[in-house]
């Protein structure tokens, strides 16, 4: 094994799903049920309420208030893919007990590029969360996560931050 030669001047950036800062965040404990467990990823999906205390995936009918972005991962009991214990994974089992915050800036996984300011929407039926930018209107199929991107411009898919307020409430177009 031969010595360090290189020190890295910038830490690594974050975990998906953990606080960006140490501002005032919201969040609130659910029993998640989807759809699909492949669903339900820390750091990467919106979920809506489906009754007391539950809550699922992206927001089927459009219309469920949200639960928000599942968070928090050093919460949450994980037993690894494939019957290895120690292989990472962030994909949360159905009947988990999560944490879902409405309110909060927190590092997140994005699947494409994404400008500061730019609007995050989510999946109606998985919940995986994505981008658009201001003043494009909403597709189909999606809902708005009263979020935007914040702090860093992403140059294609990994990590990103988003700040979300649900007083943001939804974009005009």
């Amino acid at each position: 094994m031969s010595f360090q030669s290189s020190v890295f001047i910038n830490q690594g950036f974050g975990v998906p799903g953990e606080q960006y800062t140490d501002s005032p965040w919201r969040a609130q404990t659910f029993t998640i049920d989807s759809a699909s467990a492949a669903y339900n990823i820390i750091g990467a999906t919106i979920c809506s309420v489906t009754s007391q205390g539950f809550c699922a995936a992206g927001n089927s009918g459009g219309t469920a208030p949200i639960a928000g972005l599942l968070v928090d991962p050093k919460d949450v009991a994980l037993f690894g893919t494939g019957g290895i214990p120690l292989a990472p994974t962030l994909t949360v089992p159905n009947f988990t007990i999560v944490e879902c915050a409405t309110m909060g800036t927190f590092v997140v996984t994005l699947p494409g590029s994404a400008n500061i300011g730019d609007w995050v929407i989510y999946d109606n039926t998985t919940g995986a969360i994505s981008t658009v930018t201001p003043g494009t209107s909403l597709p189909g199929g999606k809902s708005w996560a009263n979020a935007i991107v914040d702090y860093y411009t992403v140059s294609g898919a990994g990590l990103g931050v988003i700040t979300m307020n649900p007083g943001l409430g939804q974009p005009t177009v």
